[in-house]
């Protein structure tokens, strides 16, 4: 998995909270999954840890 980074402070990636929201671990910016822009064929996903990323199509 591809984690997802904030685009905001470009410091740290997202997490999951509680409301449904992703939250920034460094400035706190949140986004949704309708923020997300991905390529045609990515997927986003959430670990164990409750990190936002992506995953690339199979080639």
């Amino acid at each position: 998995m591809i984690v997802i980074i904030c685009a905001e402070c470009s410091r740290a990636p997202f997490g999951v909270t509680a409301s449904g929201y992703f939250r920034c671990d460094h400035c706190g910016k949140e986004i949704t999954t309708r923020d997300l822009v991905l390529d045609s064929g990515e997927v986003w996903a959430v670990d164990s840890a409750g990190t936002l990323g992506y995953f690339l199509p199979a080639a």
